[in-house]
């Protein structure tokens, strides 16, 4: 398979796994649910980590996942956090930024350079990701800008993607290093370590509830089987190519959310949200040219 065919098998996995997120995150605490997901992830990814040939650890390696544990731990806990306090309306649009600000990162990271095209195909991707969530039937187009002003959840949006322009070339780093099957499960598993330990920490303390109920588990384990495919297709595809490019095909995830909001949750104004994923799937041809 070539690079697209999986970065955009990543995007569908990971809506999957946002839906199923957002689902579980219905009175359950950022951290437990986290956990718990990542936790699930890493048992399924195991055995084929397991049977990879693994390089020796290196003192290159190591600044790597110093450098991007605490960015993706902090990117996944605002994710998750953002999507509970605030309407995915005025959330989900900050995203689109994030093929944008990958070009700054990965050309002063790893110098990697864009084609004419490349950069006309991520603009379109960016400009139709921000139209596709932002609602305009009942918000204006710039309700979703205006709220980082007033509301914590489009700010600590932002911030997720600012900071995972950053892990991207980060990740493009480490997996050229140690390879993109075995350092994909080394960060999944060190974040999830983390989210573990917070997480039992509040319940100690009785700041949170775990919220887990038996009736939940085919979510969880269905959120852990998307977070396993949609983490290895990230980093396989970032492999295969340049980290902008890779990001902005992943970002039709947003166009794969839509359509599930539409299929199984009856949500409304599809008409409007397929302008923006028309304009994002013509950018993402343009990738391929």
């Amino acid at each position: 398979m070539d690079w697209f065919s999986i970065a955009l098998s990543c995007a569908f996995f990971t809506a999957c796994a946002d839906a199923l997120s957002k689902r579980i995150m219905q009175g359950t605490d950022e951290w437990i649910a986290g956990a718990v997901i990542l936790g699930l992830s890493c048992l399924i990814l195991a055995p084929l980590f397991l049977a990879q040939e693994l390089r020796p650890v290196s003192w290159e390696l190591l600044a790597v996942l110093a450098a991007a544990l605490p960015l993706e731990i902090l990117s996944y806990y605002l994710f998750l956090s953002a999507i509970r306090i605030a309407p995915l309306s005025l959330t989900l649009p900050l995203l689109a930024f994030t093929p944008a600000f990958t070009v700054l990162t990965a050309g002063a990271a790893l110098g990697e350079q864009i084609t004419l095209s490349g950069a006309i195909g991520i603009a379109l991707v960016t400009v139709g990701a921000y139209l596709l969530n932002a609602n305009l039937v009942h918000v204006s187009i710039l309700a979703p800008l205006k709220a980082i002003f007033t509301n914590p959840g489009p700010r600590r949006m932002l911030l997720v993607a600012i900071i995972w322009s950053v892990t991207s070339t980060l990740g493009k780093q480490g997996l050229l290093i140690y390879g993109a099957i075995p350092f994909g499960f080394v960060i999944t598993a060190l974040v999830c370590v983390f989210f573990a330990l917070v997480g039992l920490a509040r319940l100690r303390l009785r700041l949170a509830g775990s919220g887990f109920k038996l009736n939940s588990v085919g979510l969880y384990v269905a959120a852990g089987l998307f977070m396993a495919a949609s983490q290895m297709t990230h980093f396989i595809s970032l492999s295969m190519a340049p980290v902008a490019y890779m990001i902005a095909v992943k970002r039709l995830s947003l166009v794969f959310g839509v359509m599930m909001g539409w299929i199984f949750f009856h949500e409304e104004n599809i008409a409007n949200r397929l302008v923006g994923a028309s304009i994002m799937a013509a950018g993402a041809l343009l990738l391929q040219i």
